[in-house]
C-alpha cells in the first residue's frame, strides 16, 4: 500500500514521465538541424543532413586517408569535454545535465514512496519539490544559453557563415530542443 495520496501518486508518475522526456531530450543530438554541402571536381555536389546536440553530432566532416573532406555518416559524441565547441555549449552541457540528474533523482525518490509506505514523509515531499523546481531551473538556463554557442565554426559550417550568437542562419531547431524546453518549462 502506498503512503501517498492520490496527488502524490500522480506527482509521482508525472515526475518519472519528465525525467524520461527530460534525459532523452538532453541525449539525443537533434536540437539543430542544418546541412553540408561538399564539391568534389568532376562530380556533383554532395548535400549532408547534419544534427547537433548539446555535446553530439551526427553526419560530420572529417579529413579520409586520401586527404579528401569526407563525411561520416554517424553520430559520436566529442572526444573530451573541450572539444564541445563552445563555452556556452559546454555550460549548457552541464547545467542541462545536472537538471536532468536532478529530475531523475526525484522522480526515482517519488516512484520509491508509491511502492513503499512512509518514504515520501512531508519534509521529504518539500525538498524534493524544491529540488524539482532547481531542476527546471538549471534546465531552462542551459536551454537560454546554448544559442549563444552558435557563432562556432562547426555551426556556422552547417548552418552559413551568417549564424552567430542566436542566429542560427540556414539551420532550424529540431525536437530535442522543444522537448527540453518544454520540460524546462514544466518543472518549475
Amino acid at each position: 500500500m502506498s503512503g501517498l495520496s492520490g496527488v502524490g501518486v500522480f506527482w509521482a508518475f508525472t515526475s518519472i514521465l519528465s525525467a524520461i522526456i527530460s534525459c532523452v531530450g538532453y541525449f539525443m543530438p537533434h536540437w539543430i538541424t542544418g546541412r553540408i554541402t561538399l564539391q568534389h571536381p568532376g562530380k556533383s555536389p554532395q548535400i549532408t543532413p547534419v544534427h547537433f546536440g548539446i555535446f553530439r553530432r551526427c553526419n560530420y566532416p572529417y579529413i579520409g586517408d586520401d586527404g579528401t573532406l569526407t563525411i561520416s555518416h554517424e553520430c559520436g559524441r566529442y572526444t573530451a569535454f573541450s572539444d564541445i565547441p563552445s563555452v556556452s555549449w559546454q555550460i549548457a552541457t552541464l547545467t542541462v545535465g545536472v537538471g536532468c540528474c536532478l529530475c531523475l533523482l526525484v522522480s526515482l525518490t517519488a516512484m520509491f514512496g508509491v511502492c513503499v509506505k512512509g518514504v515520501v514523509i512531508p519534509t521529504v515531499a518539500r525538498t524534493a519539490g524544491i529540488i524539482q523546481m532547481c531542476s527546471g531551473f538549471l534546465m531552462g538556463a542551459g536551454v537560454g544559453i546554448y544559442p549563444n554557442g552558435w557563432d562556432s565554426p562547426e555551426v556556422k559550417q552547417a548552418c552559413g557563415h551568417i549564424s552567430k550568437s542566436y542566429n542560427l542562419g540556414d539551420c532550424s531547431l529540431s525536437w530535442c530542443f522543444y522537448v527540453t524546453s518544454a520540460e524546462a518549462t514544466l518543472l518549475p
